[in-house]
């Protein structure tokens, strides 16, 4: 009890000025305009101040949230987008293992999974062999058109020699004429082959579609190759016609395996001559 009395005692002084203070300054800011005016101004410049930076830091949140928002809806897009991909792709593969019209193929579908176009000899690398029914000479096809033919298979992959292979050669057709002949590849624009062996008597045009002829059981008859960019007269015979690809085979991705059903009769028959 002495120990605070004595603390009182020493601070006695020190409150009765504080409080005066307090008391003065109160008096003086509420009777002189231009004082409360400055005090005013500095309280509403640190008011908003604080509101600016309050503003701010609620601004960068909303920010982030929305950053957040939007990476979720891409995300939920992205895996919308591969969904209906996918589904597409069952659809496309159901479709094609369907048999055509004629009866006489039926169509595997494959991925390339290696291709080259630089070389003479390029060949190409699919995701489907032997379980999955590929057997050597089977045909290529795009959805654009011919690819190349099945050279050699695993259980789970084909080889398959591409169009753009100079020791190819494939059965194909005017569409306009019906005059038949046979396409290959140069070894030099990856985007032509050379279609000969057509009469120079055809009526044949810069525009004009190039087909299989189905000559064979390699590929069916009408399968799109490409379109006349150029043509001459090559040796008083024939024409020699330069071919424009419809396929791209630089951005081959999806292909199917063209199965012949008949093609083990034919090649019996053949054998028979």
């Amino acid at each position: 009890m002495n120990n605070l009395y004595e603390i009182l005692k020493r601070l006695y002084i020190h409150l009765i000025f504080l409080i005066l203070l307090g008391i003065s300054l109160s008096l003086y800011f509420n009777t002189t305009y231009y004082q409360k005016s400055q005090v005013g101004a500095v309280t509403k410049s640190i008011s908003g101040l604080w509101h600016k930076q309050a503003s701010q830091v609620t601004g960068l949140f909303q920010l982030q949230r929305s950053n957040v928002l939007l990476l979720l809806e891409n995300v939920r897009l992205r895996n919308e987008i591969e969904g209906y991909r996918l589904k597409l792709q069952m659809l496309q593969d159901s479709f094609m293992r369907i048999e055509d019209t004629s009866g006489l193929f039926r169509y595997i579908p494959a991925r390339v999974i290696d291709n080259s176009i630089n070389s003479r000899h390029n060949y190409i690398t699919l995701d489907a062999g032997s379980k999955d029914g590929a057997y050597k000479e089977m045909g290529v096809i795009c959805k654009n058109g011919v690819v190349g033919i099945v050279s050699a298979t695993t259980k789970h992959f084909a080889s398959v020699i591409s169009l753009l292979n100079t020791d190819v050669r494939v059965s194909a057709m005017h569409k306009k004429s019906g005059a038949f002949g046979a396409v290959s590849w140069d070894g030099m624009n990856y985007r032509r082959v050379v279609l000969d062996e057509i009469p120079l008597h055809v009526n044949v045009a810069v525009g004009d579609t190039i087909v299989t002829s189905g000559f064979s059981t390699i590929f069916p008859r009408d399968i799109p190759i490409g379109r006349v960019v150029d043509f001459y007269n090559k040796d008083g015979s024939f024409l020699q016609i330069t071919v424009e690809l419809f396929a791209d085979f630089k951005t081959l991705d999806y292909v199917y395996l063209v199965d012949s059903k008949v093609k083990s009769e034919v090649d019996r028959l053949q054998t028979m001559k």
